[in-house]
């Protein structure tokens, strides 16, 4: 049982959360979901999409100004319709401006009790710290899905650069030109496959046959040169949403892949 479910079973929800993953569809998808799931802990049959007392905040790509966070902060006053409770999806919290992030501090200080506040982000990190104080942070995961890749071919290229066969990088460019368009999809695969490694190595995961014959090709690799890659991965994930040169972009991740390879 995982602790929502326990504090649903248990009625003892907190007043405020932050949804914390890597897919920002499954956040909000999660976070929609988490909403259902209150309503029905209270009693209530509605449909968290179409409910007026659950209120999505998404500016999809855009900051989330003053002026939205004002909004919200007002509404928060007026009792919910269903007389239960008011429920407030942060989507991209992250994108909040530091105004915005500010006042909506002010509002969790003395927040009413028929509110639930889900922030959802890829990075709690980036969220007020003063904010994350008030929240109980969940770390969510992401959502299985199909990537468009071709995976045992990436994963050996991965594998050859890290094993320090960085010329593999370069007759590669080809494959990798293919992605420059899509290059969310390449990001997402090398992020899985050292996911993958991760579970494998550290948590005991049980992998199939063509997944673990790669694995094994990182064999030794230590934890600290896996968060740096993940890490590495990660930033660059956030900075693609702002057009980084792509060339650069995964140039930079390979050759952090090949020199974590030869601390082995």
């Amino acid at each position: 049982m995982s602790i929502l479910e326990e504090q649903l079973e248990k009625n003892t929800l907190a007043s405020a959360y932050i949804l914390e993953g890597p897919d920002e569809e499954y956040n909000k998808d999660f976070a929609l979901n988490f909403a259902g799931d209150i309503l029905k802990s209270y009693g209530l049959s509605e449909n968290p999409t179409q409910s007026s007392d659950v209120y999505m905040i998404d500016k999809g790509k855009d900051i989330i100004d003053i002026e939205t966070i004002r909004e919200v902060l007002k509404s928060i006053y007026i009792r919910p319709l269903n007389s239960k409770v008011k429920i407030y999806i942060i989507n991209k919290a992250h994108k909040m401006r530091a105004e915005g992030a500010n006042a909506m501090l002010k509002s969790l200080e003395e927040l009413r009790d028929y509110v639930k506040i889900i922030f959802t982000t890829t990075n709690a990190d980036l969220i007020l710290p003063t904010i994350r104080s008030r929240c109980q942070l969940v770390r969510i995961g992401s959502s299985p899905r199909e990537l468009a890749i071709d995976r045992l071919a990436l994963y050996r290229l991965v594998a050859d650069t890290y094993q320090g066969k960085i010329e593999t990088f370069y007759k590669n460019k080809d494959f990798l030109e293919d992605f420059r368009e899509d290059r969310e999809v390449l990001l997402d695969g090398i992020l899985e496959l050292f996911k993958k490694i991760l579970e494998k190595n550290y948590r005991q995961a049980r992998l199939d046959s063509d997944n673990l014959y790669i694995v094994e090709k990182f064999d030794g690799i230590g934890i600290d040169s896996l968060e740096t890659i993940i890490l590495c991965l990660e930033d660059i994930k956030s900075y693609n949403k702002v057009n980084i040169n792509y060339d650069l972009a995964i140039e930079k991740i390979f050759f952090t892949i090949f020199r974590e390879g030869n601390r082995r």
